[in-house]
């Protein structure tokens, strides 16, 4: 049997051997597993990119002032929106006249190639519509609403409940030269469509300011969506006209001058004025810039 130096020798090198097939081995399988991860990674980051963007749309649609009665923002308008500002560089700054890029410039939505993982035309904004809520009650509150309108702009509108689609799907994963990743298979040519949906309530009275003058007085020009505008109508009282609620004010104040009246019955009293709504109980993105009514 041979032994000392030589024999040492070689049985290292075929240590050394069998090492190199192992490695070999070994990344056959973690490599295309490592590889497999990173794409899943960036399916999760298109399905967020999704959701968040159907939130966006439907959020824009609420806070539309088109949504009181006229319909929902243009479809396309906000489907431009959307492809320039969620699934655009997350460290551009965000603009009002976002636009559809040519290319996508999120680094999530690069393949191993560099190549588009997800195009622009690939994101469709399928579903933008308002309908009247489902429930009961709305049901109810809209018979009012129509009851009410005879009198007035009376809110709410019957079709608040809005909806936002979004669907996207992804581009097939190739080598520079266009040629299928064979060692993804099957990723590499699964293609998977992500859609992502948000359904909001939504509060439809767009309120264009206070509408009266600091006495009480209607501002001359003041929008029919005015709080003044919307409430004063459905007190009883202004059937009568201004003359009737100024006799009726004028009473209530000089009962409201009673002391034992103003601080135990009703505190306040002096101040009422009656078909009057103090704007501040009206949310503040709901109202515009007031007018210069002094």
């Amino acid at each position: 049997m041979a032994s000392g130096p030589g024999k040492r020798a070689g049985t290292a090198g075929r240590q050394r051997g069998q090492s190199l097939v192992e490695m070999a081995v070994a990344l056959i399988v973690l490599v295309p597993l490592a590889a497999g991860i990173a794409v899943l990674g960036q399916y999760i980051h298109v399905k967020q990119q999704a959701q968040a963007a159907a939130r966006q749309a439907a959020w824009a649609a609420t806070v539309d002032h088109s949504l009181s009665g006229k319909g929902l923002p243009d479809q396309d308008a906000v489907q431009e929106a959307l492809r320039g500002r969620i699934f655009g560089d997350p460290q551009a700054a965000i603009r009002s006249d976002d636009h559809t890029p040519g290319a996508f410039a999120d680094t999530m939505l690069t393949t191993f190639a560099g190549g588009e993982l997800v195009k622009p035309g690939d994101l469709q904004l399928t579903v933008y519509k308002q309908e009247a809520a489902p429930s009961f009650l709305d049901q109810g509150v809209n018979m009012v609403g129509k009851v009410a309108g005879a009198l007035g702009n009376f809110p709410p509108n019957d079709k608040g409940l809005v909806t936002a689609e979004v669907a996207t799907k992804t581009e097939k994963l190739t080598g520079r030269d266009g040629s299928p990743l064979a060692f993804l298979d099957p990723l590499d040519s699964l293609q998977p469509s992500f859609t992502a949906r948000t359904v909001l309530l939504a509060d439809a009275w767009d309120a264009a300011g206070s509408g009266e003058k600091s006495d009480g007085d209607p501002a001359g020009g003041a929008s029919p969506r005015a709080v003044r505008n919307v409430i004063r109508p459905l007190v009883p009282t202004s059937w009568l006209g201004n003359s009737s609620d100024k006799m009726i004010d004028g009473v209530v104040h000089v009962l409201g001058e009673i002391p034992i009246v103003d601080k135990v019955f009703t505190p306040g009293l002096k101040n009422f004025h009656l078909g009057r709504t103090a704007p501040d109980v009206v949310p503040a993105d709901k109202l515009v810039k007031y007018e210069d009514v002094r």
